[in-house]
């Protein structure tokens, strides 16, 4: 992604849980679609997410993906919201048909 460090920090929300809140035109944008689209992939069932908190020398962290198809963004947040990595990894089969 080519936002500096500056701007991504402001991509993310904390609820008073901790929990980070991802505005829904922030993910629209890193999987090329308009936020009416997300918002349909979402009420269709298509979006799954996850959030891993981390432990050990990960701890403050939190990872977040969200996958929509053979797409997962995966982004590395701190505690207060900023991000300090993201990336988009592409799933698919291998070349026996096996699941990768």
């Amino acid at each position: 992604m080519s936002e500096d460090l500056d701007n991504k920090k402001n991509l993310f929300g904390l609820q008073p849980d901790g929990s980070p809140v991802v505005d829904a035109g922030v993910l629209a944008e890193r999987f090329g679609l308009t936020p009416d689209l997300l918002m349909d992939h979402l009420r269709r069932g298509f979006v799954r997410s996850r959030v891993e908190i981390g432990t050990g020398a990960d701890a403050g962290r939190r990872r977040l993906s969200v996958r929509i198809g053979n797409r997962v963004w995966i982004a590395i947040v701190s505690d207060d919201g900023h991000v300090l990595s993201e990336e988009m990894r592409f799933s698919g089969t291998g070349s026996g048909g096996e699941r990768r």
